[in-house]
């Protein structure tokens, strides 16, 4: 009768052994298929968005990073459900717990909650796409990806900012339409400033006229003096440049009204200091 149960409880054991294994091996499959899935759909949402001529291309980069992890999110949570529902574990319950839990979590992640109601008013009125250039809270770089919890920007440097959604605030967009080149150019107080002031006009008009500058897309403007300084006289260009290209414009201009001043020999001043001697003579009585 021993013997007899011996070879029951081994033959329970090998079924329960052979059942773990059969549910282990889906399991398995069912991540490969979940992976699988996730690949076959991001690439699927990126060829739609290649193919709608409604959206521009900073539009498709945006919204397929934003889908992209929407995806990979969902596909992963219904994968690791019927992982769990293999070995038994009872989904229903605990999606319901979770419910509750949530609440009480929800009430100390709020800023968690901030950040992705801010990130999904960034994606919706569209303020600022992947490959623009923004200035968030005094740092600025460009938008390497956008998310529903933070975004993230490398500066010029290099470095890699991850803001919180929720702290931004306030965003100035370098990449909407146009970008305006600010040159400001100093002249010595002892020239003719109606003549340097001529001679700039007809420089930056002949620059724009030769496309001599890459990146300008109307003539540049010669505002006039805007300031007296120390020991020069400013004059303020401006001009509109493609997204992007307004930093290698002004050193463009810079270099060709450098080039013009030392043709029509026009000084470009450096710092000067005036120093008066007065004698202290005293009365001799």
């Amino acid at each position: 009768m021993n013997k007899l149960n011996e070879k029951v409880m081994a033959i329970k054991s090998l079924d329960w052994l052979i059942e773990l294994i059969a549910d282990i091996g889906l399991s398995v499959l069912q991540v490969i298929i979940a992976g699988v899935t996730i690949k076959i759909l991001t690439s699927f949402i990126r060829k739609s968005l290649m193919l709608n001529n409604k959206f521009t291309e900073r539009k498709r980069q945006t919204l397929s990073e934003v889908l992209a992890s929407v995806v990979k999110y969902t596909v992963w949570f219904i994968a690791i459900c019927s992982v769990l529902t293999n070995f038994g574990v009872n989904v229903t319950s605990l999606i319901a717990v979770a419910g509750v839990g949530s609440v009480a979590i929800g009430f100390g992640a709020q800023s968690l909650v901030q950040d992705i109601i801010t990130g999904m008013f960034i994606l919706f009125e569209d303020q600022f796409g992947v490959g623009d250039i923004i200035t968030v809270d005094r740092l600025t770089g460009t938008v390497e990806s956008i998310g529903l919890r933070s975004t993230k920007i490398r500066s010029a440097d290099g470095d890699l900012h991850i803001i919180p959604n929720g702290i931004i605030k306030i965003v100035t967009n370098m990449s909407k339409e146009f970008n305006r080149a600010t040159i400001d150019i100093g002249v010595a107080y002892e020239e003719n400033i109606d003549r340097v002031i001529s001679i700039m006009k007809d420089e930056v008009e002949l620059i724009f006229k030769n496309k001599m500058i890459e990146g300008l897309i109307a003539s540049p403007k010669v505002l006039g003096i805007i300031d007296l300084a120390d020991s020069s006289v400013i004059i303020r260009i401006l001009a509109d440049t493609e997204i992007g290209e307004n930093w290698q414009v002004e050193r463009e201009i810079r270099r060709f009204i450098k080039k013009r001043f030392d043709k029509e020999n026009i000084n470009i001043p450096y710092p000067k200091r005036i120093v008066e001697i007065v004698e202290n003579k005293r009365k001799e009585v």
